[in-house]
């Protein structure tokens, strides 16, 4: 009997604070204004991810395979591998193909750039966009 007494306890304290998130408080003057940390930015990204950043997207001349200019900066302790996958899509969010950037033995705090390339081809504007990014320490 005592669980049940419990039970409800909590079932009660949870349906509170539902209708308390919902019903809200304060004043109703117009719409409050988000505090200064709450600004909308793209969320941070950490780990390898954060390596590497597209610098320039657009597609060949000859053939028109798409292509991604990569800088890759190796923010960890040691000497690294780096494998980035890049997929191209065009104005209508379809993936048009996909490539890879690569490179070995990047030092500590060392930039490389590198260029990922599509194999089918491309026309319009095409987005370029990482998808994986692989860092391992180098022997």
């Amino acid at each position: 009997m005592f669980l049940y007494v419990i039970l409800a306890a909590v079932v009660l304290l949870v349906a509170v604070s539902a209708l308390a998130l919902m019903v809200g408080g304060g004043d109703d003057n117009g719409p409050s204004t988000p505090p200064p940390r709450q600004e909308r930015t793209a969320p941070s990204v950490s780990g390898p991810r954060a390596d590497v950043e597209i610098t320039k997207c657009s597609v060949l001349e000859a053939p028109r395979w798409p292509t991604a200019e990569v800088r890759i900066t190796n923010n960890s302790s040691k000497n690294s591998n780096y494998w980035v996958d890049v997929e191209f899509v065009d104005a209508k969010g379809e993936r048009i193909s996909e490539g890879f950037a690569a490179t070995n033995n990047l030092a500590p705090d060392k930039v490389a750039n590198e260029t990922a390339t599509g194999t089918r081809e491309a026309s319009g504007k095409v987005t370029c966009r990482v998808t994986d990014v692989t860092r391992y320490a180098s022997r």
